[in-house]
């Protein structure tokens, strides 16, 4: 393969002169011609009925254009994802179900008058029984916050219900059975910089929306569905976005376009809807509490033979893509267990408290936080060095695995990378081998014996990089210029730029003399969007789809013309060449086109599920055995790029590990137990940590698609999506061998620390 001009080089970008200098538009610095502000007035109770609610007074306030309770809303609009589960959790609603549910809107002049306004709104509750963890929500005298959900549990696909293999038989062959009971339970917050915000107005029959939208198209389909209108009917348009990390896909918890298209169609006008930031933390979506019970088989030469599991999810709210993130955390077991004997069955319950929603690391930081906590157990009992057991059941090249998630083709095979490799080379890079002194025994000891240290390991990936469609146009005119016409959404990871060079590459063009569209459903062809590490494959695969278009009807055009064989042409530095005889060229105009004129091609990709992605986090951690406080002393990660496209976004993206080592270190949304509103919400009580505060830490990057026939873009696959998972289990194996205390609730505080080390002890 020949040098690349772009890929895998350092190049300014796309919005990076926008940002450091204050201009790039976020959804919040756009105004419209006459535009208003909405607000919320929120119930105080968890569940009550409302009995009766007077907004004459707010509705003559000065300056007021529009109150609306749930009985102005159409019953047919509903938060929902117009699949799964069945819609029942309507946008307003006789019945507020959470602490912060709506209770009526307020658009006015400016968000002070509204605010004022509400405060005039009289409401009179009815207080109902609620529920708030899985537990209540299941126990058989339960309050049943939905007729359309019997039992609280919200009805799904099939993908979370399958056994595949002979699972008594792998469970017969095992040297070794752990039975663990495994949670997460601290609701850990997605924190972009930017809360949602919207603007929304109705014109031509058309919601209009401005959104921080991390999928737009996506987000469009879901809105469409909530709202109940054709697809049609709405366009969205994402700016620059302020971060997401899973919680601005809007896959599900539509809620703030929703409610800000019901406000703008009341006060025909354009609404500016925004969260507060209080509100960002305890209204909009945080990660699913989820439990499970896990039965783990495997034999003494360190292979998984069977692996059972049960799994819960507390909705919040509202069920929507809680059943998704379940059905992709499925992709832990083939990828953490190499064995073909599985079950998993799962159940999604609603509860009285925020809803859950997407988050990065969506299912499979879950599902590997409790599946990691049985594969440890049974490394202790057959004492096998977890980085073996890492290594014999790492999916290799071609490897045939099961996914749940690829429906009606379960049984795929691994086309990305052999990761036993992966494995290794980060585990030499760590020092391992000569780090691990065996389970239970600490690297360092302090003097004063005050002090210990101990390594651990975590490992995490899926298959879901791929499993969706994307479209992408390319025009190339006949002055030279290209314009790349892309969904495709930037929130921080580089996205469009990674499209931007691998159009540059495959038409041997400059970058600047390529432009990309803005994120407008309106404009460009659907994609499902940057979710998943999917962008850069997914992205990057339609985007060179649509180049090779281009020039097959750049090559038609000079063979009509000129009577070319179309096999014996080439594109490039904006010309068409003869391949036998490189000096003929043809230009774009006037060989083959007009000055006003041009040609579009088409990439098109159905998806795959078989594109695997993998991740493994190092940890040394130091355990204080007086005070039960822990610090990283070092981390250490491992990631196979393919081919490294952008190589400064992508070294930011692997340095973002400590959002997820920050599940078992610190982070916690806290609940009043007596009503479940939270009671951290803000920057300051909700405990994260900072980047001055980020541990020492180093990585490997591999590109094993380098110069190499794949089907990927150049050789480019994902790396960021599974960065969140491994830290958690690494801590705590860390802590283990620190001092032989096993922690099973996150965050890993203190108290629970102290608590551990006397039980050790027997006080």
């Amino acid at each position: 393969m020949s040098e690349l001009k772009y890929v895998g080089k350092e190049t300014k970008r796309l919005l990076g002169p926008q940002i450091v200098t204050g201009k790039a538009m976020y959804t919040g610095d756009f105004k419209k011609p006459g535009m208003q502000y909405g607000k919320i007035l929120r119930s105080p109770h968890p569940y009550a009925r409302l009995a009766e609610i007077d907004t004459e007074k707010a509705k003559a306030y000065p300056g007021v254009s529009a109150v609306v309770t749930w009985k102005d809303v159409d019953r047919n609009i509903f938060i929902t994802n117009g699949f799964t589960p069945p819609k029942h959790h309507h946008l307003m609603d006789e019945y507020v179900r959470f602490v912060g549910d709506a209770v009526a809107l307020v658009v006015a002049e400016t968000e002070d008058i509204a605010l004022e306004a509400m405060k005039l709104i009289e409401v009179k509750y009815q207080v109902l029984k609620p529920v708030f963890t899985i537990e209540e929500a299941l126990a058989e005298d339960a309050p049943q916050l939905y007729p359309e959900l019997p039992g609280n549990i919200a009805p799904h696909k099939n993908n979370l219900n399958f056994e595949v293999g002979d699972l008594e038989k792998g469970f017969a062959e095992s040297d070794v059975i752990v039975e663990v009971d495994s949670s997460i339970e601290n609701g850990q917050n997605p924190l972009p910089v930017e809360p949602p915000v919207t603007i929304c107005w109705y014109e031509n029959d058309t919601y209009n929306f401005i959104a921080s939208a991390a999928a737009p198209a996506y987000c469009h389909q879901n809105v469409a569905s909530a709202l109940n209108v054709p697809y049609e009917q709405v366009r969205l348009t994402a700016p620059a976005v302020g971060g997401s990390f899973g919680s601005k896909l809007y896959s599900g918890n539509v809620q703030p376009l929703v409610f800000a298209a019901v406000m703008a169609k009341a006060a025909r006008c354009p609404v500016m809807f925004c969260y507060t930031k209080e509100e960002h933390f305890a209204i909009h979506q945080n990660r699913m509490v989820t439990n499970a019970h896990i039965r783990f088989g495997m034999k003494k030469n360190g292979l998984a033979s069977a692996v059972e599991m049960r799994q819960y999810a507390d909705a919040g709210v509202c069920a929507s893509t809680q059943e998704f993130m379940l059905a992709v955390g499925t992709n832990t077991l083939p990828i953490l267990c190499k064995t073909d004997n599985k079950k998993f069955d799962a159940e999604v319950v609603v509860t009285n408290h925020m809803p859950s929603g997407s988050f990065r690391g969506y299912g499979y930081m879950e599902s590997t936080a409790l599946v990691s906590q049985a594969i440890m157990e049974a490394c202790i009992k057959l004492d096998v060095d977890p980085v073996d057991y890492l290594v014999k059941n790492a999916m290799k090249k071609g490897d045939r695995y099961h996914n749940a998630m690829a429906e009606p083709h379960p049984w795929q095979n691994n086309k990305t990378a052999d990761w036993s490799d992966l494995v290794v080379k980060t585990a030499e890079a760590f020092g391992w081998s000569g780090r691990f002194k065996g389970w239970g025994t600490p690297t360092w000891v302090s003097p004063d014996g005050k002090k210990a240290r101990g390594v651990g390991v975590g490992a995490a990936g899926h298959s879901d990089t791929g499993g969706k469609p994307s479209n992408a146009n390319v025009t190339l005119t006949g002055l030279g210029a290209v314009y790349l016409s892309t969904c495709m959404a930037e929130f921080g990871a580089g996205t469009r730029d990674v499209m931007l060079k691998i159009v540059a590459e495959e038409l041997d063009m400059p970058l600047e003399c390529i432009r990309v569209s803005d994120a407008d459903t309106g404009m460009t062809p659907p994609d499902f969007g940057s979710t998943g590490s999917r962008s850069t494959y997914c992205g990057g695969i339609v985007a060179k789809r649509a180049c090779e278009d281009v020039k097959r009807k750049l090559y038609q055009l000079a063979h009509e013309k000129f009577g070319v064989p179309e096999d014996d042409l080439g594109f490039k530095g904006g010309k068409v060449y003869r391949l036998s005889n490189p000096g003929e060229t043809y230009l774009l105009f006037p060989h083959l086109m007009g000055k006003v004129d041009s040609v579009t091609g088409c990439g098109r990709f159905e998806g795959v599920h078989n594109s695997t992605i993998f991740h493994l986090q190092f940890v040394e951690v130091e355990v204080d055995l007086e005070m039960g406080t822990f610090r990283i002393v070092d981390h250490f990660g491992g990631s196979d790029a393919g081919v490294v496209v952008n190589p400064l976004p992508l070294r930011n993206q692997l340095q973002s590990f400590f959002a997820g080592i920050d599940i078992a270190c610190m982070e916690e949304t806290v609940w009043d137990p007596n009503d479940y509103r939270v009671l951290n919400s803000s920057n300051i009580d909700y405990k994260t940590r900072t980047f001055n505060d980020v541990v020492k830490h180093d990585h490997i990057v591999l590109e094993s698609m380098k110069n190499s026939e794949n089907d990927y873009p150049f050789g480019a696959v994902g790396v960021g999506e599974p960065l969140l998972a491994p830290g958690g289990p690494a801590i705590r194996m860390a802590i283990y061998n620190a001092c032989g205390i096993k922690l099973n609730s996150y965050p890993f505080s203190p108290a629970k620390v102290i608590q551990a080390l006397k039980e050790k002890e027997g006080k």
